[in-house]
């Protein structure tokens, strides 16, 4: 009868374990009693001046010139504005807050400590800063910085974009696929989807003073990511009204909610409507995020940690990166006002790996791997998905790859990728898939424009050029004769 009541009593405290966890997890964000073993971010870049072609060509009527950028702004065009670097300083507090202040689990079953010490100059090897290479994304984390550590100088690390296959977006090797994959989209898809918001085009038209028929993009040679002309002008209608900077009165709440809502699908649709999409633009971040984590596989607790691993892993990038990682792991984001899924400036994706025990069986302990958002204008961070253990995570991002082709390496052929050159080794480029780095968007300007360039001048050319180079060559050789 005792060993029958005993084990009652283990099943009903097993019970209220089960229980407990339930009504702890109806919450959405509580405490996890599990170690803290590590934490990583990234971080959109902050709020920026419209750039300086918007002057130029999609809306010229409110941004008139650079000098008409540089004084609404209080920024040059493309950089930074002093909300922008605000609401970096604020991302910087809300970790310091939580990771340099706050009190985390630092075993399971003991006390609660800060996770990282408030001393960096003591502790540099707790911390890791990059920054894709870019104006914004550097200054973007350098005030970062300054929100956890005042005063300190911390080195940023950043890499080229053509070495840098994490924070690139896309990654080395895609650049010419992508661009071709959206300037596709747009011929066939694109000024469908405005013609569909006709009202919210003609309105921007008048407004901007601009043709927005065809759904033109800005693709110059070479770039990876072309931008639609209607996201061009959302953007910066956005960073006006962000900034307090005055916008005609045409621009209505209920006009600028359904402009950006429409340049928003435009993105998705061009960028992600092909799952490859995904892959291209999260590029390598998501394999190293998980490699990192998984560095503390074969780490029993209580033991070191893992040589070469801080603590705390922070990064700044792109949106197109943080939509890709949306699409991988079927996350939205529901930033209030904003599309669902839409990523704002300063929206900052975080991971947390803790240690837990096994509820069953408490002698066994399992890594789980927490994933949120947050942005300043929230009171609150908010969970991305349930928590989950590493093992799945890693199995939900390999099922993504296998399912649609690959990773990234595989998709954009990075084996004959040439990184000091920027494209791939001729020899293997497929015409079919890829378009060459160096003639991708020369004559795309409009992305449904018919052939821009005629057969018969590249006929013409050809001649042209062999003669030329003919008595070049002749030239230099009678000149080295003479000379000798």
């Amino acid at each position: 009868f005792i060993k029958i009541q005993g084990k009652m009593v283990r099943r009903a405290l097993t019970l209220c374990k089960l229980l407990c966890i339930l009504v702890l997890f109806s919450f959405q964000f509580v405490p996890i009693s599990g170690e803290l073993l590590m934490v990583q971010t990234l971080t959109r870049h902050g709020e920026r001046a419209p750039d300086k072609i918007v002057s130029k060509q999609s809306c010229r009527s409110i941004f008139k010139s650079a000098k008409d950028i540089l004084q609404k702004f209080n920024a040059a065009p493309g950089r930074l504005t002093p909300q922008g670097i605000t609401h970096m300083r604020e991302v910087g507090a809300y970790i310091k807050e939580r990771y340099v202040e706050g009190l985390h689990w630092d075993g399971i079953g003991k006390d609660m400590n800060k996770f990282l010490n408030t001393d960096y100059q003591t502790h540099q090897d707790e911390w890791e800063f990059v920054a894709r290479a870019g104006y914004r994304q550097q200054r973007s984390m350098a005030a970062i910085v300054e929100g956890i550590f005042p005063f300190t100088p911390v080195p940023i690390s950043v890499s080229p974009r053509t070495e840098d296959p994490a924070l690139g977006g896309p990654a080395p090797a895609c650049g010419s696929r992508t661009a071709k994959m959206i300037v596709d989209w747009h011929k066939v898809k694109g000024w469908e989807m405005l013609k569909q918001h006709i009202d919210v085009v003609e309105a921007i038209e008048t407004i901007c003073d601009v043709n927005l028929t065809g759904n033109p993009v800005n693709a110059e040679p070479g770039g990876p990511n072309p931008h639609a002309w209607i996201g061009d002008i959302s953007d910066s209608l956005d960073s006006a009204f962000a900034c307090g900077v005055p916008v005609p009165s045409e621009v209505t709440p209920e006009l600028h909610k359904d402009l950006t809502k429409l340049a928003f699908d435009v993105q998705e649709g061009s960028h992600y409507d092909d799952p490859q999409g995904a892959i291209m633009f999260a590029g390598e971040f998501p394999e190293q995020l998980l490699s990192y984590f998984e560095r503390f596989n074969d780490i029993p607790e209580g033991k070191n940690r893992p040589k070469k691993t801080p603590k705390a892993r922070l990064f700044s990038c792109s949106r197109e990166l943080m939509y890709g990682l949306e699409k991988l792991f079927g996350w939205k984001t529901e930033i209030k006002g904003q599309p669902k899924g839409r990523v704002v400036s300063a929206t900052t994706f975080i991971w947390e790996l803790h240690r837990e025990q096994d509820i069953f069986d408490p002698s066994k302990t399992g890594l789980l791997v927490r994933t949120y958002y947050w942005q300043p204008e929230m009171d609150e961070p908010v969970l991305l998905q349930n928590d989950v253990s590493l093992e799945t995570y890693r199995q939900r991002y390999e099922d993504y790859l296998s399912k649609h082709g690959g990773n990234w390496q595989t998709i954009c052929d990075y084996k004959h990728f040439v990184p000091q050159h920027n494209h791939h080794d001729s020899n293997y480029v497929n015409p079919a898939t890829t378009v060459g780095h160096e003639t991708q968007h020369n004559s795309v300007n409009v992305a449904n424009s018919v052939d821009s360039k005629p057969v018969g001048m590249a006929i013409f050319a050809v001649p042209v050029l062999l003669v030329t180079v003919y008595f070049t060559v002749y030239r230099r050789h009678n000149g080295y004769e003479q000379i000798q």
